[in-house]
């Protein structure tokens, strides 16, 4: 199991903030935002720091998500 996140990994996502049945997506973007409004894109970040609202992710079903609506597959 990768311990990075990265562009084109295909995560489980639940839209709803976090209430709806979950989803396998494709990560299509990353944005590490340390809980604010806006942050820096990159291609990959640890897992370790994918938590509450620390990073943002696009996703290829055209939805975005906080870090804490989606789990590794």
């Amino acid at each position: 199991m990768s311990k990075m996140l990265k562009i084109g990994d295909e995560v489980m996502w639940r839209g709803d903030f976090g209430m709806a049945s979950p989803k396998r997506v494709k990560v299509i973007g990353i944005e590490i935002t340390n809980g604010g409004k806006y942050g820096d894109q990159v291609d990959e970040v640890p897992w370790s720091k994918v938590t509450g609202r620390n990073v943002t992710v696009d996703l290829d079903n055209d939805k975005w998500a906080y870090a804490e609506q989606i789990r590794r597959i």
